[in-house]
């Protein structure tokens, strides 16, 4: 179990004999890079590791037909899985020069957000809770808020133009790998930091006025613990061609063949299964396809988008988006003059 002291004046506590900085901790939420050696990201061995298990253990076709697919050449060769490596690198270089993780802070959030709501409503209730029900609380509550957040910003990725336009990028890839997650446009690597210090920052002020200056979470080396399981659970197969489905949890969680519908070009998939780990954002915003009756394969990319050209030229990738985030300018500004 890690310790989140998420006091203002001294933002520390002893995870073991090793100071533990809450800021280290949001920072590696925060970074969304390729690493197969953080376990706070979905590439890391051990989530690898947990996919392939999950190979094994789901009913349903050819296990072994499973890992053809999933390590398939002809995939993992096509010039979009390549245009999805290079884009990785191009990111991963932009990440350091571009976007430090310190651009939002979640300990600043977080803070702020403490002292607004002592001068609005008075001295803090420090709740005398007992510590497992406050772990199991704030575990939980971040763990929502961060599943809603992410819904919700790739919900309005998908409606909102302005962010599609960058969105599309994601969306242009003609085959799936797991690399595929990383196929984002730099413009979404920055909202992407901005929701994650938003939604952390926000839990944890809230809890720190509530309780007091420890929150604990319960985590897995150094991962909020709900989250780890979830990336444990075969999350690398969602950006994969590998058809497997949760049967009646459906409802519940997202599974990989629910993204797979989500990346389709049929127009009934069309804006379909935003969710990344439940299911139950999708019902409500009325965004759910149940995969169970889709018939293979399916077809991905974009239509009649220079984004999805045979050729993945990456910088189509970079500059296309601007170019139709100008051109949405451009209609808008014309209409109103």
């Amino acid at each position: 179990m890690g310790c989140i002291d998420v006091s203002l004046f001294n933002p520390r506590c002893v995870y073991g004999d090793k100071p533990f900085m809450l800021e280290d901790f949001l920072n590696q939420i925060n970074d969304t890079g390729f690493t197969v050696l953080d376990p706070s990201k979905r590439l890391f061995w051990g989530n690898i590791l947990g996919a392939a298990l999950l190979l094994l253990i789901i009913p349903g076709a050819d296990k072994l037909g499973r890992f053809k697919i999933l390590f398939s050449k002809k995939r993992w060769l096509h010039r979009s899985s390549l245009a999805d490596m290079q884009v990785i690198a191009l990111n991963t270089v932009m990440r350091i020069f571009l976007f430090p993780a310190s651009l939002l802070s979640s300990v600043a959030v977080a803070a702020g957000l403490s002292l607004m709501l002592t001068y609005a409503f008075g001295g803090k209730p420090q709740l005398d809770l007992p510590p497992v029900l406050t772990s199991a609380v704030f575990t939980l509550c971040l763990f929502l808020a961060d599943d809603f957040a992410r819904f919700y910003l790739h919900y309005l990725q998908h409606r909102w133009p302005y962010f599609w336009v960058f969105h599309q990028t994601h969306h242009s890839a003609l085959v799936l790998t797991p690399l595929t997650l990383l196929r984002t446009h730099p413009f979404e690597i920055l909202t992407a930091r901005i929701r994650n210090a938003l939604t952390y920052g926000v839990v944890t002020g809230i809890f720190f006025y509530a309780i007091g200056e420890k929150v604990t979470a319960w985590d897995i080396l150094g991962t909020e613990i709900l989250g780890f399981t979830f990336n444990f659970l075969g999350a690398n197969l969602r950006h994969s061609e590998v058809w497997i489905h949760f049967g009646r949890l459906e409802k519940v969680f997202i599974s990989p063949a629910a993204h797979q519908v989500h990346h389709s070009i049929d127009d009934v998939h069309y804006d379909k299964n935003f969710g990344v780990c439940l299911a139950v954002w999708d019902r409500m915003f009325k965004t759910h396809f149940d995969p169970r009756g889709v018939k293979e394969p399916i077809t991905f990319g974009l239509v009649d988008s220079p984004l999805s050209d045979p050729r993945q030229h990456v910088h189509v990738l970079y500059l296309q988006p601007f170019k139709d985030f100008y051109m949405l300018l451009k209609a808008r500004y014309s209409k109103k003059t």
